[in-house]
């Protein structure tokens, strides 16, 4: 069977996506060139089933930035499934910590015992937010977990404001590794599987090393939490020791 040929007008028409859309995305790298017959282009379905792809990627949560390095770095005739395989492992959750809805009385009723100023503090870290929008009001807590922390640590005796400021701490340096080792894997790892036409094969292993990864960090952490003490202690004895 022949393969299609389509005007830009017409894979619009056959794909859903703008003359303008998919212009954009030939100039990103997304799309292939078309061929030309005269000054027309002319597009196939392979061109349609990219488009498709692309679409799909988008609707599991993956950025255009990040289809576009992924499609770059791949040779073309990937099936589909494989791509859309791919853009799935991406999005798996690392943690099953889903936003959460409460109303005021249940969230009172997790801060209490906690200081007056206690709720102040968590508004303005974004652990909770006021949804002035509904009716009655409600707070929308993104990570519930991390308001359980949060509730913990203060309840330990920290001030929230303390709380809150070894909070962004980790936060910050945290944010930094993630995108650093997303960086170095991607550079590492991922670029080979995909230029030898094998995402499948890598949605497989980004499945396998999120727990490795997280085990690791979570032993990382722990040895240079204990290596931090150590030093904290040798200093305070050095300090100490009379000469």
């Amino acid at each position: 069977m022949p393969d299609a040929a389509f005007s830009l007008d017409g894979l619009a028409a056959a794909s859903g996506v703008t003359p303008r859309t998919i212009r954009y995305y030939q100039s990103e790298g997304l799309l292939p060139v078309p061929d030309r017959v005269g000054r027309e282009a002319r597009y196939h379905s392979a061109h349609a089933e990219r488009l498709r792809v692309i679409g799909e990627l988008q609707a599991r949560g993956l950025r255009l930035t990040a289809i576009a390095e992924l499609l770059r770095s791949a040779p073309d005739g990937i099936p589909a499934d494989d791509w859309l395989g791919l853009g799935e492992s991406l999005r798996r959750p690392w943690v099953e910590d889903q936003p959460a809805l409460l109303r005021r009385g249940d969230l009172d009723e997790r801060l209490a015992g906690l200081p007056e100023d206690a709720l102040g503090v968590l508004v303005r870290l974004g652990i909770v937010e006021r949804r002035a929008d509904t009716s009655p009001v409600v707070w929308l807590v993104p990570s519930p977990g991390l308001l359980e922390v949060a509730i913990e640590t203060v309840r330990l005796g920290i001030p929230a404001g303390v709380a809150a400021r070894l909070r962004q701490l980790l936060e910050s340096r945290l944010r930094d590794l993630a995108t650093d080792l997303v960086a170095r894997f991607t550079e590492e790892v991922s670029a080979g599987h995909l230029a030898a036409g094998r995402p499948g094969e890598l949605a497989h292993l980004l499945d396998e090393l999120q727990p490795i990864t997280r085990r690791t960090v979570d032993l990382l952490f722990a040895h240079e939490m204990e290596r931090a003490q150590r030093d904290l202690l040798d200093a305070t004895d050095h300090q100490e020791t009379p000469r």
